[in-house]
């Protein structure tokens, strides 16, 4: 599942690569949320228009809504594979490690 989520936050430009979206996804499961992740989205619209200043206090609970949100989306385009969003999600989860599904 870490590494589909690090895919989801890539797209969501929620992590910078797949390598630092694999280590904010592990962090986001022990309930941490990293200066590193604080860097990465500092100038993150989107997280800015919600928060305002970016900092690790007000960051870690909005990522960890995103979290919640990439399971179910994760979770209903498994269950949806035809979905339009689930193709294009499990064309990047592929070109990024090389198989379909894991």
């Amino acid at each position: 599942m870490e590494k589909k989520l690090a895919v989801w936050l890539v797209q969501r430009r929620l992590a910078r690569d797949v390598d630092e979206g694999l280590e904010f996804a592990a962090a986001l499961e022990r309930g941490e949320c990293t200066e590193a992740m604080v860097e990465a989205n500092r100038h993150n619209m989107d997280a800015m228009a919600k928060l305002g200043k970016v900092t690790q206090e007000n960051l870690g609970p909005y990522m960890q809504e995103k979290l919640a949100m990439a399971k179910k989306l994760i979770a209903f385009w498994e269950e949806n594979p035809k979905d339009t969003n689930a193709i294009f999600f499990f064309k990047a989860y592929g070109e990024k490690f090389g198989e379909e599904r894991s």
